[in-house]
């Protein structure tokens, strides 16, 4: 932390829109993003409070186009996938402008500022994307 202060550094965290809102199947996953959130938002506010010019971004990523991620929910998950490139040029134009919050995509900011409204709804939504046939297959066998 003493180098970061000296510097006036930033910390970047890649994070996921599975750490914004609960998703069926992943709570292993979710929850060391949740983690995430809450730990760094802890850290931003005491470092505010300290007077400290350290910033603190965190990119909330929605699906990225990796094999690694894609392996993941590959028949399970039907949403698109987004470009891995365009991932890392947001997280790197969020860390250099030292923005509080990144979201990629872009439609994920406001679903987050209005994911509480109607939970009900929300659930249904996130759960019509999901195959739960194929879910319970992979589990069983």
């Amino acid at each position: 932390m003493p180098f970061l202060k000296q510097s006036n550094g930033s910390i970047v965290v890649v994070s996921s829109i599975a750490g914004m809102i609960p998703t069926p199947f992943t709570a292993p996953y979710s929850a060391t993003k949740f983690a995430l959130s809450g730990f760094f938002g802890i850290l931003r506010q005491e470092l505010s409070m300290k007077q400290e010019s350290i910033s603190i971004t965190v990119c909330i990523l929605g699906l990225i186009d990796t094999d690694s991620a894609l392996s993941q929910v590959r028949g399970i998950v039907e949403a698109k996938a987004y470009p891995a490139s365009e991932a890392a040029l947001a997280i790197i134009k969020g860390g250099a402008t030292r923005q509080r919050e990144v979201y990629y995509p872009g439609f994920w900011q406001p679903v987050c500022l209005i994911r509480d409204w109607f939970p009900g709804m929300r659930d249904r939504v996130i759960q019509s994307t999901y195959n739960y046939k194929a879910v319970t297959q992979t589990t069983t066998t």
